[in-house]
């Protein structure tokens, strides 16, 4: 049986002609370079965005981190950010290393973007065959089984969260319990008792915060 054919796309504009060098070296590996619109490597529906460590380091002073961040994960595809360089790069940046950590746990946690690390353009080509090689692996299995991606329950289960007192474990039973987002929204309070761990209370507290009233200010 043939090996199947790892397809990695990477951005025109990517100057990184180690790594680029080091992917050609595998056999099974197709390389296309094109535009891409965001990031700059795509790996099936996964958009990996590399930045050597200086990179946020700057644009964490300029502000701009944040807001090139949001764009990356406004996208349609899943999103990944590999950061690439050793600390002694950034050594001459007068920037606090709790500043760098803070941003990097914001990223991964309010955003849903995970964060890579490597020291080089070798390595940083190793993690990203491997990791085509495990999205190629995934989606084999998902055509052989016919699992389908969790990203949408996952988003399903973050709006939930945001009720009052509802923390992930809840958010789960709601969701299986009502099926549907919308049908957790519109539940009456005598329905959503009905779930494990929703006293009267709770009940009230979370139809409370779907029936107030907004105070918006006239423009």
């Amino acid at each position: 049986m043939p090996t199947p054919i790892i397809t990695i796309c990477y951005d025109d504009r990517e100057y990184a002609d180690t790594i680029i060098a080091q992917l050609s070296c595998h056999g099974d590996l197709q390389l296309i370079k094109k535009r891409l619109p965001l990031g700059d490597y795509q790996l099936n529906q996964w958009l990996i965005e590399r930045k050597t460590l200086a990179d946020p380091v700057l644009s964490l002073c300029d502000g701009r981190l944040f807001s090139q961040i949001a764009r990356l994960a406004e996208s349609d595809f899943k999103v990944a950010l590999l950061i690439e360089g050793k600390t002694q790069d950034i050594s001459e940046y007068k920037i606090h290393r709790e500043a760098i950590i803070g941003a990097l746990c914001a990223i991964s946690i309010h955003f849903h973007i995970p964060v890579l690390r490597s020291q080089s353009q070798t390595e940083t080509a190793k993690l990203l065959y491997y990791c085509a090689q495990q999205l190629n692996h995934d989606t084999s299995d998902l055509k052989l089984t016919g699992r389908k991606p969790k990203r949408q329950k996952s988003r399903q289960l973050f709006i939930l969260q945001s009720l009052p007192q509802v923390g992930p474990k809840l958010a789960k039973r709601l969701l299986c319990h009502f099926l549907t987002v919308e049908a957790v929204m519109t539940a009456s309070e005598n329905e959503l008792t009905q779930v494990e761990g929703v006293g009267k209370k709770k009940a009230q507290k979370i139809r409370a915060i779907l029936t107030h009233s907004a105070e918006c200010p006239h423009y």
